[in-house]
């Protein structure tokens, strides 16, 4: 077995775990007759196994590169699938009506835009974040996202948490992997206490096993 497929099965490996996570909360939320819309979906991982083991729901697939939506199309129709849709569009423009927003390692300030659409909805959420350095101030968010962390850290302070927030790659020490770990804690606890201000309850928590991600952290929110 050379060195190449033994890292393609390990990378397939932890998609797998990533993807198991993520399926598992979002069954728990889930009814029948159910909208589950897959943001920034790529080429379908999430939203196409949502689909195929929630046959009485239906799945939206939002994506904004067109092969990585044609790829999903693909498979979907290779499993015959129909009870699964997509849009070709920037998250922004969405504006349909939900009830479960998921999204997988939605980078930077997608995470931030994917909350804020199922707020905004009043559906329910489970999103796992990703690229903490580039999270940065834009015309919609401000950061800190909270009151709370707004009090005790500046702008300027929060960009330097969220920089250290990416420090958790494998390679690295473990005392640095720690402090990234930490820091991506305090990030994502500034996000779910801003959710909770739209009369949310959130937990953040790790997606199992560890070593399935660095950025390992999952957001369950529901409307209260």
């Amino acid at each position: 077995m050379n060195y190449q497929g033994k890292m393609s099965r390990d990378r397939a490996l932890r998609k797998q775990q990533q993807l198991n996570n993520l399926v598992a909360a979002v069954k728990k939320l889930a009814k029948p007759g159910d909208v589950i819309v897959d943001f920034c979906s790529g080429g379908g991982h999430v939203g196409i196994v949502l689909a195929h083991m929630m046959p009485s729901c239906q799945v939206v697939l939002i994506e904004n590169k067109e092969l990585s939506l044609m790829r999903a199309k693909d498979r979907s129709d290779e499993l015959g699938l129909n009870n699964i849709s997509f849009i070709q569009a920037n998250l922004d423009y969405f504006n349909g009506t939900f009830n479960i927003g998921v999204a997988l390692h939605a980078c930077g300030v997608a995470t931030d835009m994917v909350i804020e659409h199922c707020t905004k909805a009043r559906a329910a959420f489970v999103i796992s974040p990703c690229c903490y350095g580039f999270i940065q101030n834009t015309v919609k968010f401000k950061y800190p996202r909270s009151h709370q962390f707004k009090e005790i850290l500046s702008y300027k302070e929060h960009m330097i948490l969220c920089r250290f927030a990416d420090q958790t790659a494998v390679h690295l020490p473990p005392e640095r992997k720690l402090i990234g770990k930490q820091c991506m804690g305090l990030v994502d606890l500034d996000r779910a206490w801003a959710a909770e201000r739209c009369n949310y309850s959130v937990q953040v928590t790790s997606m199992e096993p560890e070593s399935c991600s660095p950025k390992n952290n999952m957001f369950v929110g529901t409307p209260v």
